[in-house]
């Protein structure tokens, strides 16, 4: 088995999941890549939020004798998919920040991707010789860098529909750390004819798999204020819908409490 050294590798985060690595994702070279890769016996190493892109250490020389195509700095393209159908409800923004993270790691260099029902979430570029060098020393010293991708939750506006017999009773949505509001539950009729109360966060929420939000249901009819309900169901992203909330078009998540 032949020693293989790291070229590159591409590591996506995702502010939505705990741990804040992406899930389920699929890094599929471009055709001209994997041409590329193949000719060269390159392995790739992907484990749903991480590609490592390995080379024989006995075909470096010839691998950096080709760092050129064509006149222009050869560049290894790949496009970031994912496998999971919710991505599209949890996730918002996807880009690179400006400047080293605090790991290290350098900004992935994104390519536009096309508007297609098809087209994946990101397409990143990585140079074979990102140092622009001619050296073929430095060019050794500088492999096994890590380029980042970041993905940023949906942050939409959460709407509590309060179904239950709730008696007549003034009803407020308390956030516990008192940075969220909500809107006065006020009367709406659902699609299926039944009724509830509907109230709205007055901001956007960010989509969490483990929502750091504690919201409560009080009773504020009188003014000892009682907790009818102590920790509200939090938004799960399948529930997205576009709906005009105050007159503007907003991402709404649906909390049924009944």
């Amino acid at each position: 088995m032949p020693l293989h050294c790291l070229l590159a590798a591409i590591d996506v985060r995702h502010d939505y999941f705990a741990d804040g690595h992406a899930r389920h994702l699929l890094f599929l070279p471009h055709k001209d890549t994997l041409a590329f890769l193949r000719r060269f016996r390159i392995l790739q190493h992907a484990n749903g939020y991480s590609l490592a892109i390995m080379a024989p250490e006995s075909q470096l020389l010839e691998l950096w004798s080709e760092r050129m195509d064509g006149g222009e700095p050869r560049v290894l393209r790949f496009d970031v998919h994912s496998m999971d159908a919710a991505c599209v409800y949890y996730t918002g923004l996807v880009g690179t920040l400006p400047h080293r993270d605090e790991d290290g790691a350098l900004p992935a260099t994104l390519l536009p991707a096309p508007a297609a029902a098809t087209a994946p979430w990101a397409t990143v570029a990585v140079q074979v010789d990102a140092t622009g060098s001619n050296d073929f020393p430095r060019w050794l010293s500088s492999l096994g860098k890590t380029y980042r991708l970041r993905m940023h939750a949906r942050s939409t506006i959460w709407k509590y529909l309060l179904t239950g017999d709730w008696g007549g009773r003034i009803l407020s949505i308390v956030d516990q750390r008192g940075k969220v509001g909500f809107t006065i539950p006020t009367q709406e009729r659902l699609a299926n004819g039944q009724r509830a109360l509907a109230a709205h966060s007055t901001s956007p929420i960010a989509l969490r798999e483990r929502p750091l939000q504690c919201f409560q249901l009080c009773d504020i009819t009188r003014a000892s204020a009682p907790v009818l309900v102590r920790r509200l169901p939090d938004a799960t992203p399948q529930r997205l819908q576009h709906q005009t909330v105050h007159g503007d078009s907003a991402h709404v998540s649906e909390i049924l409490v009944p």
